[in-house]
């Protein structure tokens, strides 16, 4: 049976010293990997006690670098809890419906300008 962690006992974890987050609703206790990340402590004491989900996947981690982090896994995050995680960061839908939209104002710019 999976260990079920509260958000406030992750939040209680946020130091270098004593580091927990949770990554896809799974907590990590990555203490004694803080010295070794490539990213530098930094990177994890960003995100110490707290989801670091969004920061985990936009690097677009190695298999090795996944399997290392199962290492750590402590247990899972308390679904009760889930609300407490931090919205998820703009999808890749967003941003070309986004890039689609500027590119049609500057065009019916572009044609006023010269056609009008």
């Amino acid at each position: 049976m999976q260990k079920i962690i509260s958000f406030s006992e992750v939040e209680k974890h946020a130091q270098e010293d004593d580091l927990w987050l949770v990554i896809n609703k799974k907590v990590y206790d990555v203490t004694k990997f803080v010295d070794q990340h490539p990213g530098g402590v930094d990177t994890l004491t960003g995100v110490a006690g707290k989801d670091g989900t969004d920061d985990f996947n936009s690097v677009g981690h190695s298999d090795t670098a996944k399997e290392e982090l199962d290492k750590y896994y402590i247990g899972d995050l308390d679904p009760n809890d889930a609300d407490k995680l931090k919205a998820p960061l703009h999808s890749a839908t967003d941003n070309t419906t986004t890039i689609a939209i500027v590119v049609a104002l500057i065009a019916i710019c572009l044609y006023l300008i010269f056609f009008p």
